[in-house]
């Protein structure tokens, strides 16, 4: 509260030079100094760091920095006064990877680098973050923002230590810091060590850091309000949960996107990540995963990496989180909605931090799990042309132009179906779906009622043989109107549901589940409902 007072005696003062100043240029002056520590006041009365409205790399919005020039120059000239005559280093190093400083200055930047300092942790709201680190993809940053001589919130707090806890644990050093050293980044550094340790007392957290940096000494609101939740036993970080990784997936999109996934899924979750490699499956670590009692796992990779983990997880009370890393990202676009198409991560962040978990149904299809669809003809064609090297070098379009060759393939399959406890069927067919959820953009699987994720249901579309490109085309026309919902069902393809599914032929069929090639001369499809608890966007 000291410190407000001194911003409330600034703001008396500026204002009664205002008053008494003589000339108009003066008066306007300490108006806008007046004006200026009025609402800084406003802010630490209230505790609302954002006043200075710091985003999220770092940086402070121009018009913020001219409205508060007089009060940013009077902290700058503090500032560098305070470092000219510290008696401590700039950086120090408090533990395994941890370090603690002050304001970080550009002049920082090779000692960060010489001592594989990866990591920042910026808790100033009045100083804008270090440019370089920022730009530099050697460093990973994230901003809290606190006023100076405050605490931070119980929700800043745990964030803070849950990305700690995510960067150390992928082998990074994490350096700490507010303006000086002092306060808000001892805060944060003793919460952690208590967070490590409970055993610990407050005091012992505190000596530990004061051994090493003189300096350290929270004011008796901190210390107050760090004794509190340490007591209260908030310190405590949740239960991981695990991020199966896999690194290869949309050609490298977990490299551009992980520390953005860090930043936001710490907010909520400790993450245990660990990446998938030619010798680590998936299935491994999944089972690894259930081994420990995993309550979440989030998978971050394309459709097929999402199978093999919720194959280790059916009927279990353990929910799915999804990050779509792959080409088609189907499930997605069906869980998060169209949102999913445009901005993949930013949609699931959203859904994985939320509390809505959605049951769906999984089918099995020759003992391998589906969630999506089973396709034999234009489907299987469409995905065996789009191979990895075209999905890498032309992304979905790889899809279309795999989709048009095998229009433009004449090979037709003589098959023998039964749904349920139905007649058996003889056909000959161009393409056949079975689908257990599908988005609209899935157009083959939508000759009839839409495939939901918690129907219980199969949903067989199939076409017959066609002798020429023209009438393929013009049955898929007809196929795309009932996907687009402006028919009930398509008049050119077959429609059918039901729970069992058995396929046969006299020779081999080639088919894919979930992108997944296979070959059988006899297909069973089973559903199995409501047996897979993943995380869905928001309903309203």
């Amino acid at each position: 509260m000291f410190i407000t007072k001194y911003y409330l005696f600034g703001v008396l003062l500026s204002a009664a030079l205002a008053w008494f100043s003589p000339w108009l240029i003066l008066k306007l002056l300490f108006t806008w100094v007046a004006l200026s520590l009025a609402i800084v006041s406003f802010a630490y009365l209230f505790n609302i760091p954002s006043i200075f409205r710091k985003n999220s790399d770092g940086k402070i919005v121009y018009w913020i920095q001219w409205a508060f020039i007089p009060f940013m120059l009077g902290i700058r000239g503090y500032n560098a006064w305070a470092r000219k005559y510290d008696s401590v280093p700039a950086i120090q190093k408090i533990s395994d990877d941890l370090y603690l400083s002050r304001r970080l200055l550009p002049s920082d930047l090779d000692y960060l680098k010489s001592q594989k300092i990866d990591c920042i942790l910026d808790l100033t709201a009045e100083f804008a973050g270090l440019e370089s680190a920022m730009t530099d993809k050697h460093f990973q940053y994230l901003t809290l923002p606190v006023l100076d001589h405050k605490a931070p919130t119980l929700n800043k707090l745990r964030h803070a230590l849950c990305w700690i806890d995510a960067q150390r644990s992928q082998s990074r050093s994490v350096v700490i810091h507010c303006a000086l050293g002092r306060g808000r980044s001892v805060f944060v550094m003793a919460a952690y060590l208590l967070s490590q340790d409970p055993s610990l007392s407050v005091d012992q957290a505190l000596a530990k850091i004061h051994s090493i940096r003189s300096s350290a000494n929270l004011n008796k609101r901190q210390y107050k309000v760090l004794s509190s939740i340490h007591q209260k036993q908030k310190l405590l970080l949740p239960t991981h949960t695990w991020m199966i990784v896999n690194p290869v997936s949309g050609s490298g999109k977990w490299q551009q996107h992980q520390q953005q996934l860090i930043r936001e899924l710490t907010k909520k979750y400790r993450l245990n990540i660990v990446e998938t490699s030619q010798q680590i499956t998936a299935t491994a670590l999944t089972k690894q995963a259930v081994k420990e009692n995993a309550k979440q796992i989030i998978v971050c990779g394309g459709d097929g990496t999402v199978t093999e983990v919720a194959d280790q997880i059916i009927e279990t009370d353990i929910v799915l989180g999804i990050v779509p890393f792959g080409t088609a990202n189907a499930l997605c676009h069906v869980l998060y909605g169209i949102e999913a198409k445009f901005s993949p991560v930013e949609s699931a962040c959203k859904a994985i931090l939320s509390d809505q978990v959605r049951t769906i149904d999984t089918a099995r299809c020759n003992d391998k799990l589906m969630l999506l669809v089973m396709g034999i003809g234009f489907e299987q064609q469409m995905i065996e042309s789009a191979n990895r090297e075209n999905k890498n070098q032309f992304g979905q379009m790889a899809y279309l132009n795999g989709f048009f060759n095998a229009i433009a393939s004449d090979n037709p399959q003589k098959l023998t179906i039964k749904i349920d406890q139905n007649p058996v069927t003889e056909v000959d067919v161009q393409s056949l779906v079975v689908a257990n959820i599908a988005p609209f953009s899935t157009v083959l699987a939508h000759g009839g009622d839409i495939p939901e994720p918690d129907d219980g249901k199969l949903h067989v579309t199939y076409l017959d043989y066609r002798n020429s490109i023209s009438e393929r085309v013009l049955a898929l026309s007809d196929l795309a109107f009932s996907s687009l919902g402006i028919q009930d069902k398509s008049t050119e393809f077959e429609y059918h549901s039901g729970s069992h599914i058995d396929i046969f032929s006299n020779q081999q069929i080639n088919y894919v589940v979930d992108g997944e090639h296979y070959a059988a001369s006899h297909i069973s499809l089973n559903i199995l409902p409501s047996s897979l608890k993943v995380k869905a966007a928001v309903t309203s």
